[in-house]
């Protein structure tokens, strides 16, 4: 990123790894909670939905930033590459689908 500065290129690298590793699955379990507890029937849609789902694509776009201009590592501390980011990406939204649908039944 910033090749003055490489103490705010480490931060945002941290930043970023933090999103994608916790707070947006944090984020995408709790709206999907709040669905799940929205009793206004099966697959009626609301604003959480959409936090929901801008935050399902946000968890592989934040990925691609990390591996192709941050260098992010896998959780061995490998250089990721993009077959990692492909994998991360079908994994993330194919387990959202399943999650969104399961809460939206319970609803």
């Amino acid at each position: 990123m910033d090749e003055k500065n490489p103490g705010a290129s480490q931060l945002t690298g941290c930043l970023v790894r933090l999103f994608w590793m916790g707070a947006g699955n944090l984020i995408l379990a709790l709206a999907a909670i709040a669905i799940a507890q929205n009793h206004s029937g099966p697959f009626v849609l609301a604003w959480i939905d959409l936090i929901y789902w801008l935050t399902a694509a946000a968890l592989p776009i934040v990925r691609y930033v990390d591996i192709r201009l941050l260098h992010g590592a896998t959780a061995d501390n490998q250089p990721a590459t993009m077959s990692h980011w492909r994998r991360y990406t079908i994994t993330v939204l194919a387990t959202s689908l399943v999650l969104w649908v399961g809460a939206h039944l319970l609803s």
